[in-house]
């Protein structure tokens, strides 16, 4: 893959069968609600994209304001226009209104709008080999719609939003995924909802080959740690007390006692789990399969009583337990980089499709960083998503089919791209000041009498004007 683009990278989990899917969907909607052809290309689903692309990385009030005259975006404005961008996103779609299921039937599905969409991408995610090193938690794809889909965790930054299960490596990669819509989301055993996903997205690592599965407490129990120590993985998750079926360790009061550091462990002998009881500033209880106590080192915590850092001991779990279980939040944290902030009333599936969209780039940088000979410099994300909406945005020369005669090709070549100059507003324009005539070598349209070509332009304002014995548009443009 070494000699791979930003975009190929990228196109092997969003790749041209998702692309394809979208557009033959968007069809199907606009047909459905408003009982009209829709055309629309791939490329220009590609062009979309890589416009979602730029408005992630330069930032504006509303997507209208890339258009606009005062802060127009010549890179997002020359690509598509405005009015066919609204096009698109009004009959953007992802899956068949007329397939879902009444709410009530057994088989209703809450995401039915963007399912396949779900199911492709991770499909890929799940091609690439994992690594050795994996965490499941949770993310949160922020949203204000009043819907029943949104969750809540003060944990997160983005409070509120769409909750996401994940599994990713140490790197930050997500391998695979599966999206909260209440309990029974995913029904895998009797072990409880976070059981449950857990499992689920244990089923794409290896089997008996030394894989390491971390997660926290929300997620862990004892019975967990038995089954996927039974499947061949191995697992490190910190664990509530009420979780050990009755396991006996010290109490609060006699670690505190004994400093900070202190612990305290058992052994469940038939699944051979070590659940160890560290006492930081509060208890922290952990369980695991393969990672015990020594070899013991110290970090460091700050003393509030002392005001100064003071070194802790710690067993080789709480290592290592701290040294993977960030790879989701690491994920989050390139995510909000860059992060495609659209507003949509109506449609709340749109973040979900950002979301994907993004997070498919996200894991096309992190391949790439990956595959890079050695030696060799990475280029930044923010290169990175560039390159690809860049490369995106070239579909656009595949422009819209317009009413009449097609033009030929050498039609098509002969044709000059005319540049595009923002008008100045009115205070500068009525400011009387520097605002001198300067002679062009081609004609160009008057912008005050528009019929006349005009061979003056002003200076200041970068616009042409008639200037001649006749007519004196240059005074009337700066003085009315």
């Amino acid at each position: 893959m070494s000699g791979k683009t930003p975009l190929e990278f990228v196109r092997l989990f969003f790749d041209q069968g998702v692309v394809n899917h979208i557009r033959d969907q968007t069809k199907i909607y606009a047909l459905q609600k408003d009982a009209k052809e829709f055309g629309v290309s791939s490329a220009e689903v590609e062009c979309f994209l890589g416009i979602l692309s730029f408005t992630g990385i330069v930032k504006m009030p509303s997507y209208r304001s890339y258009w606009s005259n005062e802060t127009r975006y010549p890179v997002i404005a020359d690509a598509m226009s405005r009015d066919r961008f609204e096009q698109i996103k009004k009959y953007l779609y992802f899956n068949d209104n007329l397939t879902q299921k009444p709410r009530g039937d057994p088989g209703h599905d809450k995401i039915h709008k963007v399912r396949p969409l779900i199911e492709m991408i991770r499909d890929n995610f799940m091609k690439i080999p994992p690594e050795e090193h994996q965490a499941v938690d949770e993310q949160i794809v922020p949203t204000k719609q009043r819907i029943s889909l949104k969750q809540y965790n003060p944990k997160k930054p983005h409070k509120w939003g769409y909750k996401f299960i994940s599994r990713a490596g140490e790197s930050g990669f997500v391998y695979d995924f599966e999206m909260y819509t209440g309990k029974g989301s995913v029904d895998v055993s009797d072990l409880g909802v976070g059981a449950d996903f857990v499992l689920r997205l244990a089923r794409g690592i290896p089997k008996h080959k030394n894989y390491k599965l971390f997660f926290d407490n929300w997620f862990s129990s004892l019975d967990l740690a038995q089954t996927l120590s039974d499947q061949g993985i191995l697992t490190l998750a910190t664990v509530r007390a009420n979780r050990l079926k009755g396991c006996a360790l010290e109490s609060d009061s006699k670690l505190k006692a004994r400093g900070r550091g202190s612990y305290d462990w058992r052994v469940e002998t038939q699944s051979n789990a070590i659940v160890v009881k560290w006492y930081d500033n509060k208890p922290v209880h952990l369980i695991s399969t393969y990672a015990a106590l020594d070899p013991e080192d110290t970090c460091r915590r700050w003393d509030g009583e002392r005001k100064e850092y003071a070194d802790v001991k710690r067993p080789y779990c709480v290592k290592e337990y701290n040294r993977f279980i960030g790879g989701v939040d690491l994920a989050d944290m390139l995510l909000e980089l860059y992060r495609i902030d659209f507003k949509s009333r109506s449609k709340w599936y749109m973040r979900i499709f950002f979301f994907l969209f993004y997070l498919s780039v996200v894991n096309g940088w992190l391949l790439y960083r990956r595959c890079l000979a050695a030696g060799q410099k990475p280029m930044s994300l923010l290169q990175f998503k560039t390159d690809v909406a860049r490369a995106l945005l070239s579909g656009a020369s595949l422009a819209t089919p317009k009413r009449g005669r097609p033009l030929s090709d050498a039609d098509t070549n002969s044709q000059k791209k005319r540049n595009y100059t923002c008008r100045p507003p009115d205070s500068t324009r009525l400011d009387g000041q520097g605002h001198f005539p300067a002679w062009i070598e081609s004609k160009q349209r008057c912008r005050v009498c528009v019929q006349a070509d005009a061979k003056v332009k002003c200076v200041k304002c970068e616009v042409s004007l008639c200037f001649t014995p006749n007519r004196n548009c240059f005074l009337t443009y700066h003085t009315m």
